[in-house]
C-alpha cells in the first residue's frame, strides 16, 4: 500500500495535487468503488466520505478507490476511478456513500452511465454488487431499496470489516445476500423484504469515541473547505432542534476525547496551515477552548461549521478573529420567539443581537444567517419576524461596523422546511408552493431597499424534489427512474396524487411510515410526544449527554 501526492486529473481538477491518496496494488484485491454521488468538489468535502475511503482501505485484501459524478463539462460513459482508472463496471463491488437524498438523482445516473442495469433483480453475477450506506439511508433507504443488492446502516467502524470479512468467505451473490441480515447486525437486503411481514433494522452505533478519530485522510484544494484539515469533534447535537435529524438519529451525542482532537491537529502540521473543527454543536464539547487554544499555538488559522448565538464564548470569537476569519455563521432558523419554541430552537433575540455585535467587533465584518420558512405551525406574521429580525441584526452591525471604520456584509440563506424521518417532525407535511412563494416575497419585499443585506432562497423545485426522496417509499424509487428520462417537472406533473400524500398531507401519529423498520434508538412515541409540545409551543430540555441508562428518556 502507497500514499502519494498525485493530481485529481479524473474530474476536471488538473490542478489540484492530493496528500494522502491510498494506491493498493497486487493479485487477489477485493476491489471496491467507493463512489460519492455527486461532484470530485462535493464528495472530498465529505469527512463521512473519507472516514469510509481511510477504513476500507486498512483491510488488508481490499483496494477501495474513489469515484465521483463528472462534472456538467464532461462527456464520459464509462465511469473511471480516480486512482486507476478502473471504469466502475470493472469493480467487484460498489459503495455508495450517500450523506444527501438530492443524490438519489446521481446514483441511478452514474448507475445507468456505467452500464449496469438499475434493478437489483435484473443484475446478475457478471455485475459489480451494489451496496449503499451513509446517513441518508440510515433515515430512509426506501426511496432507492429497488437499485440496491444491500445497504450498510450505521456507522462505517461498526460494518466495514465484518462486511468484507464474510464477503471473503463466500462472493456467491444469491447466498451471500440471501444470509447477510443474519450475520450482520445493521445490513438490509431489500429484496428479502417485498410483503407486508414486520421486521426492525437495528442502526449501528459506535458505543464511544474513545479510540476513534475522524478526519481529513485526503487534503486537496478541490473542496469547498479549501485546503482545510477537518476534524469532527462531536457526533450529534444535544440541542434538539425538532426539524433537525442530527439531533435525533445520533443520539445521545458522543464526544471526541480532547486527546484524539489534539493528535489529530498534529497530523495536519507540514501539510496545511488551516484547521476546520466541524459538528453540529462545535461549542459543546466540553474542552472546546484549549482545542482551540492548542491549535493557535501550532500556528493554525481554525474555523468552524457553524456557532450557536448563545454558546458564542470569547475563546471562540477570538479564535476567529486570531485565525482571520471575516465571515461566521449562525442560525437562527426562524424570526419569532413563537416559532423558536414551536421548533425547540433555545436561543433568544438578546442572544443573536449579542453574537452579532460580539463577532462585528472582533473584526468578524461578514454574517451569514440560516432561516427555515413553511415550518409547521406557522403563521404570516412569523415571516414578518424574519425581516424585522433582520433589521435589528442589521442596526447592530452597522453600529459596531462604524467603530470598526469596515461594513461587510449580511447574508441571509432561507430554506424551505423539509419533513426529515427519524425527527418529531416526520410526520408535518411541507407547505405548498404557492403559500411558499407569498412567504418568499414578504421577505423579498421587506429587505429590498435594506443596504449590504443580501437573501438567497434555495429553488422551491428543487426543494420539493428534495422533500419527495426524504420521505418516500418504494413507489418513489420508480419516479427517479423515469425522471432520468422525462425530468422531474414531467413526472411530478403525472403523479400528481402520489406525489401530493408524500408532501403535503400531515400524518397522524400513527401513521405507518416508509422507515418505521429502522430502530434509530429513539422510540417513536418519543418523537410523537416532542411533536405534541410543538403543537402547543413548548421548549423541551436538551439530550443531557448522559449514559441512556442513566436517563432512559427517548430510548
Amino acid at each position: 500500500m502507497k500514499k502519494r501526492r498525485k493530481p485529481a486529473r479524473s474530474y476536471g481538477f488538473k490542478k489540484n495535487i492530493e496528500q494522502g491518496a491510498i494506491i493498493k496494488k497486487g493479485k487477489g484485491l477485493i476491489k471496491a468503488a467507493l463512489v460519492y454521488p455527486n461532484t470530485y468538489k462535493a464528495g472530498m468535502s465529505s469527512l463521512g466520505f473519507q472516514a469510509v475511503y481511510r477504513i476500507a482501505n486498512k483491510i488488508d485484501f481490499l483496494a477501495c478507490e474513489r469515484v465521483f459524478l463528472p462534472d456538467s463539462k464532461q462527456k464520459t460513459q464509462r465511469l473511471k476511478s480516480l486512482e486507476s482508472g478502473l471504469r466502475l463496471d470493472q469493480f467487484d463491488i460498489i459503495l455508495f456513500s450517500i450523506s444527501f437524498e438530492n443524490d438519489y438523482n446521481h446514483l441511478v445516473q452514474l448507475l445507468g452511465e456505467a452500464g449496469i442495469p438499475l434493478r437489483s433483480s435484473d443484475r446478475n453475477h457478471t455485475h459489480p454488487l451494489v451496496v449503499a450506506g451513509g446517513v441518508a439511508c440510515f433515515l430512509n433507504p426506501e426511496p432507492i431499496a429497488p437499485f440496491i443488492d444491500c445497504f450498510l446502516l450505521g456507522e462505517a467502524e461498526c460494518l466495514l470489516d465484518n462486511f468484507f470479512n464474510l464477503l471473503l468467505k463466500d462472493n456467491r451473490r444469491k447466498p451471500f445476500l440471501q444470509t447477510l441480515e443474519k450475520k450482520i447486525p445493521g445490513a438490509y437486503v431489500p429484496a428479502l423484504h417485498t410483503g407486508n411481514d414486520p421486521f426492525k433494522i437495528k442502526v449501528q452505533y459506535l458505543e464511544s469515541l474513545d479510540t476513534v478519530t475522524t478526519k481529513t485522510q485526503i487534503l486537496t484544494s478541490g473542496t469547498a473547505f479549501k485546503d482545510t484539515f477537518l476534524i469532527e469533534t462531536l457526533k450529534g447535537c444535544p440541542h434538539g432542534c425538532r426539524f433537525c435529524s442530527a439531533g435525533f438519529i445520533y443520539r445521545p451525542p458522543r464526544i471526541y476525547p480532547t486527546k484524539n482532537i489534539l493528535a489529530a491537529i498534529n497530523t495536519a502540521k507540514g501539510k496545511t496551515d488551516k484547521i476546520g473543527l466541524v459538528s453540529s454543536a462545535i461549542a459543546d464539547h466540553p474542552d472546546i477552548t484549549n482545542i482551540c487554544d492548542y491549535g493557535l499555538e501550532q500556528d493554525f488559522k481554525l474555523s468552524f461549521s457553524s456557532l450557536r448565538a448563545d454558546k458564542l464564548t470569547d475563546e471562540l470569537i477570538n479564535a476567529l478573529s486570531n485565525s482571520k476569519v471575516k465571515t461566521a455563521t449562525i442560525a437562527p432558523e426562524a424570526g419569532s420567539t413563537r416559532m423558536r419554541c414551536i421548533i425547540n430552537k433555545k436561543i433568544d433575540e438578546h442572544d443573536i443581537l449579542g453574537a452579532t455585535q460580539r463577532l462585528v467587533h472582533a473584526g468578524i465584518i461578514n454574517l451569514r444567517l440560516y432561516f427555515m420558512i413553511g415550518l409547521p405551525f406557522e403563521k404570516t406574521r412569523d415571516i414578518h419576524a424574519i425581516v424585522d429580525l433582520t433589521k435589528k441584526i442589521k442596526l447592530v452591525f452597522l453600529e459596531t461596523s462604524k467603530k470598526n471604520k469596515k461594513i461587510g456584509t449580511i447574508t441571509l440563506s432561507i430554506n424551505p422546511f423539509i419533513p426529515k424521518p427519524g425527527t418529531p417532525f416526520q410526520w408535518a407535511a411541507m407547505e405548498n408552493e404557492t403559500l411558499l412563494k407569498q412567504k418568499v416575497s414578504i421577505i423579498t419585499k421587506g429587505l429590498k431597499k435594506v443596504a449590504n443585506v443580501k437573501v438567497n432562497f434555495e429553488s422551491l423545485r428543487k426543494a420539493k424534489i428534495h422533500a419527495l426522496l426524504s420521505c418516500g417509499d418504494r413507489k418513489t424509487a420508480n419516479l427517479i427512474e423515469t425522471a432520468q428520462k422525462d425530468g422531474w417537472a414531467s413526472v411530478m406533473r403525472n403523479n400528481k396524487a402520489y406525489c401530493h400524500s408524500i408532501l403535503y398531507e400531515e400524518k397522524t401519529v400513527d401513521t405507518p411510515l416508509p422507515w418505521d423498520f429502522l430502530d434509530n434508538r429513539v422510540k417513536k412515541q418519543f418523537l410523537a410526544k416532542e411533536f405534541s409540545r410543538a403543537k402547543q409551543e413548548k421548549k423541551s430540555a436538551p439530550c443531557p449527554m448522559i449514559a441512556c441508562d442513566r436517563c432512559n428518556t427517548c430510548m
